[in-house]
This record gives C-alpha cells, sequence and structure tokens, in this order.
C-alpha cells in the first residue's frame, strides 16, 4: 500500500496535500480507493473531494465510479475545513517539561493529548503549541519519537534537525532504553515474560497491527508484573524495539489486553474509561551531543475505577468482578492504585 504520508514531512504542519500512487491489489472504483486512503473522511466527503476537482486521476478531474489501475497517480489537495479553523477560547496543549538544554527537551504528555496533525486532528497539537513558543528564537523543536493520544509520559523533543537523526541514530542501534506502565486487564500467573513476536499491519489497515511471523518486523518486550488486583494487574514493560502499538500488540497477544484499549483484545473501554492505561515512565540513553547519560522519568498516577466500570466490566468479564464488588460500588484492591507508583 502506498505511503499517505512523505517521509521526513514537516510533522507540524496540517495536512494539505496526498499524492498517492496506485498498486495492483487496489485496483478499482476511483472513489473505493481513496475512501481506504482517507479514512477519517466519510464516503460523501470523498466523493465531493472528487467532484469538486481537490481529487484528481493523473492530474486530471475523473468521476468517483472510474476505474484506477496499477500504477496511476492520485493527487488530492486537502480542504481546510471550517472545523480546522483553531478555537481562539481553546485551552492549548499543557507543555509541561521535564528536561530541557540547548540540544533537546523531555515533556511531560497528557493522555489524550494529539502529538502532531494527522487525519482528522488537524489544528491545536503539542507540537503546534511548541511551535507557537519557540517562533522567532532559532530553529523549531521537531519530535525524537512518537506517543500515541491516548499514552501518556516522556516524549523527547529535539531543538535542531542534527540532533533529531543523531537520536534516531540512537533508536536503530538500540541505545535509548524505554520503560512504560500499564494496567492490563487479568492476573498473570507470571513474574516475568518476554514477548519476541513479529509486528505488522492487518491487511492495509494503517492503524490495526498484528503478531505477523511472515511478513511483521521483529520486536521485543519485557513483561513484568508489579502488584495483582483482583480483576487486572500493574505491569512494568521494556520494549527494546519501538513497532507501531508493540506493547498494546504483545500485551493482548499474553492475553492481558492494556485496560481501555479500543483496538486489541478483550480491553474494549467501557463507559466512564476514556483511555487505555498505558503510560511512558521512563526513558535513558547517551545524550546525542554530549554523550553523558541521561534518565526522564515520570512517574503514573493511575485513577480510580468508576462504579459504572466495574458494572460494565462484570457483564463482560464476570470471572474477574465479584457481585460484592459491584454491588457495593466498591474498588476493593484497586483503591491502591490511586496512589503515586
Amino acid at each position: 500500500m502506498s505511503r499517505l504520508y512523505p517521509r521526513n514531512r514537516d510533522l507540524s504542519e496540517p495536512l494539505e496535500r496526498v499524492e498517492l500512487t496506485v498498486e495492483k491489489p487496489e485496483e478499482g472504483r476511483f472513489d473505493r480507493f481513496l475512501a481506504r486512503h482517507l479514512r477519517w473522511r466519510s464516503r460523501s466527503s470523498v466523493k465531493e473531494l472528487i467532484e469538486s476537482g481537490r481529487a484528481r486521476l493523473n492530474g486530471k478531474p475523473r468521476k468517483p465510479s472510474a476505474r484506477v489501475r496499477a500504477g496511476d497517480t492520485v493527487t488530492v489537495d486537502v480542504p481546510r475545513r471550517a472545523d480546522r479553523t483553531p478555537d481562539p477560547e481553546a485551552a492549548p496543549p499543557p507543555v509541561r517539561v521535564l528536561y530541557e538544554d540547548e540540544h533537546l527537551m523531555a515533556l511531560d504528555k497528557p493522555a489524550g493529548v494529539v502529538v502532531h496533525p494527522v487525519g482528522r486532528y488537524q489544528e491545536n497539537t503539542l507540537l503546534q503549541e511548541l511551535h507557537r513558543r519557540h517562533e522567532g528564537k532559532g530553529p523549531l523543536p521537531k519530535l525524537a519519537h512518537r506517543l500515541d493520544q491516548y499514552t501518556s509520559g516522556v516524549l523527547l523533543v529535539a531543538k535542531n534537525d542534527a540532533v533529531r537523526a543523531a537520536f534516531s541514530a540512537l533508536l536503530e542501534t538500540g541505545g535509548v532504553f524505554k520503560i512504560y506502565d500499564a494496567l492490563v486487564l487479568g492476573r498473570p500467573e507470571w513474574d516475568e515474560r518476554t514477548v519476541e513476536a513479529p509486528i505488522g499491519p492487518v491487511g492495509d489497515s494503517r492503524i490495526l497491527m498484528r503478531i505477523d511471523p511472515e511478513n511483521g518486523k521483529p520486536a521485543r518486550s519485557v513483561f513484568r508484573a508489579k502488584e495483582r488486583y483482583r480483576f487486572a494487574a500493574h505491569v512494568s514493560v521494556r520494549i527494546e524495539t519501538g513497532r507501531t502499538h508493540q506493547i498494546r500488540v504483545h500485551a493482548a497477544h499474553l492475553g492481558h489486553p492494556v485496560l481501555g484499549d479500543h483496538l486489541y483484545g478483550d480491553g474494549l473501554p467501557p463507559p466512564g474509561f476514556a483511555a487505555f492505561a498505558l503510560h511512558a515512565r521512563q526513558v535513558r540513553f547517551a545524550h546525542p551531543v554530549t554523550n553523558e547519560p541521561l534518565t526522564v522519568e515520570v512517574k503514573l498516577r493511575f485513577r480510580p475505577f468508576p462504579p459504572k466500570f466495574l458494572r460494565t466490566l462484570a457483564i463482560r468479564f464476570p470471572e474477574l468482578v465479584t457481585e460484592e464488588m459491584v454491588d457495593r460500588n466498591q474498588i476493593i484492591d484497586m483503591v491502591e492504585a490511586t496512589k503515586t507508583i
């Protein structure tokens, strides 16, 4: 499947143009091809892009029913819709600095904050707020790595391209050590478990990943059970590779999906639980300029689960939650998880 986002594009800027090359398995109707790539848009919106001439096939406007063939080029000028106009009254994303020097900074990213423009989230992202604050003060900051929207914790930002390139080299050679905290469903019988399972996309999806022994990229995660509760467990995870959704896929592979995870395993978010419980607690590496060892850490603070969460959990997983817990609206063992770990 052809790339939707060009390599090395400025991630702080909203996507304004999409250029795609049709591959053999993607042959078919023009509108269906485009809908598979612009997943955040409705089919009527995709049809409007084609009929207005903003989406072109081999440089020319065509009908939605036109056939695309392998090797064809599709170009889309993405309109800046009214709902992408920044709201002057909207609160900007919080910028919580954990560490900063002249070369890089480490931020404490809250869960729910979008890091850079992507899909339907084209404005008011964390990186855009950083650019706003650094405008006119030299090179604009660039992401050294990424975190999912609902993953909280340490996020590293390079202050120039040279530092970003050096950090990328550290990532590729295994010189960056990352430790995450997670709440997972169920009570693991193991104290420590290493997962070495390649990860690849599900079909032509750009979002959903799976264990793919044949075509997936190597992935290694080390899970360690820290505390066990009545229906869940707190685990720490050390990842030695950085595949998309690696911890979430490997946790589901172990049979203990991350609580609140809306994509994998049984960890679907019940009412009252907005995000999955995954937190980037610590990053260790040799400073890409000074070569001095650097550790950045922010501890996870678990929130108490609302009674509605327990009631929903009891319906879906009755073997994990006792009737007494639900009727009395008590969190029992989980109350300890409200404390800073």
